[in-house]
């Protein structure tokens, strides 16, 4: 009984292998994304209208399974770079806004009148000389 059970296992396993074999067949940051939002359409599916969730959830899917069986392996890949490129990019402007939040309480935020260039100088030194370090225009700031 078990030998019969391991072996059906095991021819399955080979199938399954020969199927995947030239295939995409990786769960990607696009792919944990896309699983991500197809669970969130399908919570929300009893407060949408329409079935709204569900025909999300399932568009969703197909993507999903679409990207993960594509025998096109560069084109998948390529799709995975430019949406970690995407995100890191929001990630990055999220970061910095948050930085200088944080730093408005010890330095002075200001931009060069020439160029427009945002610098930054320590809170209470007073009048300073400042040069731009984009267009090296002098001038002066109080911070």
């Amino acid at each position: 009984m078990k030998t019969i059970w391991l072996q059906r296992l095991m021819k399955w396993t080979t199938a399954f292998q020969k199927f995947m074999r030239g295939r995409y067949g990786r769960f990607d940051q696009l792919n944990k994304t896309l699983f991500v939002l197809v669970l969130i359409c399908l919570v929300l599916t009893p407060w949408l209208p329409f079935q709204l969730g569900r025909i999300l959830a399932v568009i969703g899917l197909i993507l999903l399974y679409g990207r993960f069986f594509s025998k096109k392996i560069y084109p998948r890949s390529n799709e995975n770079q430019a949406y970690i490129r995407r995100v890191a990019k929001v990630k990055g402007f999220f970061t910095k806004r948050k930085q200088t939040i944080s730093d408005k309480r010890t330095y002075v935020f200001f931009a060069c009148p020439h160029c427009q260039q945002k610098m930054r100088a320590p809170r209470g030194k007073g009048r300073i000389r400042v040069t731009c370090s984009n267009c090296h225009e002098h001038f002066e700031q109080k911070v």
